[in-house]
């Protein structure tokens, strides 16, 4: 009896996290919240009011549309808090590629229909590029962000991109059924390498962290200069090993 309580406490907790999922992506009825996630209304209705009592939830009283609440802003607003567990479980990792690579190392992870950078090491080379602790970026382009889109199930990735506009730092508009497609050989590598889409003259690779609650990458960046065909390769091999033991301590 015991171990049936604590499976429906922790299906609970799942389907209330996943119903903020679902508020973060732009979902605001009771209708398409449940459909979604495949759950009766009864359920979902019942998940709606307890996050609307712990202030996770807010309701419109003349809309009835529902909406991330105070408490969920809150953690939102210090992503360096909600996710300290994987900074730890990340941090042995970044300062090993910091030291291969002597490249900037950054540990992504996706808010709402955007990604952010939870920790950055600096690279150690005087001529060196950084985006900062904090940094904030549409999903759609750069190295983390599509190692994270590409990670997502289909539906969650096509809310984000139709409600997204598809253009470049340099303002040039992206072809969705393009990008649909790279992002399906990004899966099926694991990894994604790309040249000057974040910040100009610099390239990058990354890896999608797995067994978090929620998106992560791990990327290394710098002058494309000193990204070499050989660099790449190896560097691709030595972060999917870390992100591997990292994803390993995920399910501890």
């Amino acid at each position: 009896m015991r171990n049936k309580c604590k499976i429906s406490m922790v299906n609970s907790v799942v389907r209330a996290l996943n119903i903020l999922k679902s508020l973060g992506n732009g979902l605001k009825t009771l209708s398409d919240i449940a459909r979604s996630l495949d759950l009766k209304k009864t359920t979902t209705y019942r998940l709606l009011k307890a996050l609307e009592t712990s202030g996770f939830v807010v309701q419109d009283p003349v809309t009835k549309h529902y909406y991330i609440g105070p408490s969920a802003i809150s953690l939102a607003s210090s992503p360096s808090i909600a996710h300290q567990r994987l900074i730890i479980y990340a941090l042995d990792e970044m300062k090993y590629l910091q030291r291969l690579s002597g490249e900037s190392v950054a540990l992504w992870v996706k808010v709402g229909t955007q990604r952010t950078i939870l920790e950055e090491l600096p690279s150690t080379h005087n001529i060196r590029y950084t985006l900062g602790k904090g940094f904030f970026a549409p999903m759609h382009y750069g190295t983390g962000g599509k190692a994270m889109l590409s990670e997502l199930p289909e539906s969650e990735r096509q809310m984000i991109l139709n409600g997204t506009k598809l253009v470049t730092r340099t303002n040039e508009i992206i072809d969705k059924e393009t990008l649909v497609s790279e992002l399906k050989k990004i899966k099926e590598q694991g990894y994604v390498i790309t040249i000057e889409e974040t910040i100009e003259g610099s390239g990058g690779i990354s890896v999608p962290v797995r067994n978090y609650v929620c998106p992560a990458a791990l990327s290394v960046f710098g002058p494309k200069e000193r990204f070499r065909k050989d660099v790449i390769m190896s560097l691709v091999k030595e972060i999917k090993e870390s992100t591997d033991r990292i994803s390993r301590k995920l399910l501890d």
